[in-house]
């Protein structure tokens, strides 16, 4: 028996007096955090929408995290700073972590919410969750523009041609060739693959325990959106010049040889794309003011559900529990959907 499938379901719309850059949810999906591109910090209720403006990381935010299972949440900014809020609580002043004249960038909490990660121009940070700094990982060629987690004590970090696996208990750096620039990284959620988007409208794939590499074109800008399913069998990825979604299917044999499921239902570019965290459902928006729900699979490139806004759509982001999903417009509008069954 196939298993149902869904549909979008319109719940609270906010509005912030910003526009949206970066979200992150709580772990209890109640509440979305927003940062915008002026600086502004808000707190939306997923039920009523009601907004609070819980403070300011000037002259603009650049991304969020929220702690898992936990009240932290850490922004980087353009001032080159990241800060930790607390946002159980009210009126406490953010705590600064680390200040540089470079941009940090891949802010990332390790899955336990015990440490967290960024980079700062050839160096990664490390910092426990009291603020603490645990490790700083130098010997990096590049500088580094993305990073993830990758168990308890590795962490991936790409730069302008070369990967990076860091060893966060022995700091050593291990580099490997990534042949462009990326825009983007993603680890499988069995983290044995690290997909990279290219400016130069490819991709590049990298098993990290064996070391062999793949690397896949044909897109017609850079690939700007890229994202693993749950069960890591899939991987989504958009482009600048096209309206498509490209599939790339890691079951069997892998996709090196073969044609990749293209899903077809925007109009104008992809803007932000995201799997459901638990589940196989798909989600992706678009600067034709649509927001799609799909279940990529074998024969399977119809949507699920199109939902029609009131103007382009921006970042999209699941709830932890995979049952709402958060889609921000650039106008400062927020909106939240339910996923139902059908």
């Amino acid at each position: 028996m196939s298993a149902p499938a869904a549909s979008l379901i319109a719940g609270a719309t906010a509005r912030v007096e910003d526009f949206p850059v970066a979200m992150a949810w709580s772990p209890d999906g109640a509440t979305l955090a927003v940062g915008g591109g002026e600086g502004q910090l808000f707190k939306l209720n997923v039920s009523t929408g009601d907004v609070e403006k819980i403070g300011e990381h000037a002259p603009g935010v650049l991304e969020l995290a929220w702690q898992p299972k936990g009240e932290l949440l850490a922004s980087g900014g353009q001032d080159g700073s990241v800060q930790l809020w607390q946002m159980g609580a009210a009126q406490i002043a953010p705590r600064l972590l680390h200040r540089s004249p470079r941009w940090p960038a891949g802010l990332a909490w390790r899955a336990d919410g015990q440490a967290l990660a960024f980079t700062s121009g050839k160096d990664v940070q490390v910092f426990a969750a009291d603020g603490n700094a645990l490790r700083t990982l130098s010997g990096h060629s590049v500088t580094l523009t993305n990073l993830l987690w990758r168990g308890k004590e590795e962490l991936i970090a790409v730069g302008n041609g070369a990967l990076f696996v860091d060893r966060v208990d022995t700091g050593n750096v291990e580099e490997f060739l990534l042949e462009g620039t990326p825009l983007t990284l993603s680890l499988s959620p069995d983290m044995k693959i690290a997909a990279t988007g290219l400016a130069d409208g490819t991709i590049n794939f990298r098993y990290i325990n064996n070391r062999k590499r793949s690397r896949m074109s044909g897109y017609e800008g850079k690939v700007q959106q890229t994202g693993w399913s749950a069960n890591s069998r899939y991987l989504a990825s958009a482009s600048t010049g096209a309206s498509s979604v490209v599939i790339w299917d890691f079951g069997g044999k892998g996709p090196e040889g073969s044609e990749p499921l293209q899903l077809n239902a925007h109009e104008e570019r992809v803007e932000s794309l995201a799997w459901q965290g638990s589940g196989a459902l798909l989600a992706t928006a678009g600067r034709d003011w649509r927001v799609v729900l799909w279940k990529p699979g074998p024969g399977s490139r119809k949507p699920l559900d199109i939902q029609l806004l009131d103007g382009p759509a921006g970042m999209i982001r699941w709830s932890p529990d995979g049952r709402r999903l958060a889609v921000a417009q650039t106008s400062g509008t927020v909106r939240f959907f339910s996923v139902k069954a059908v």
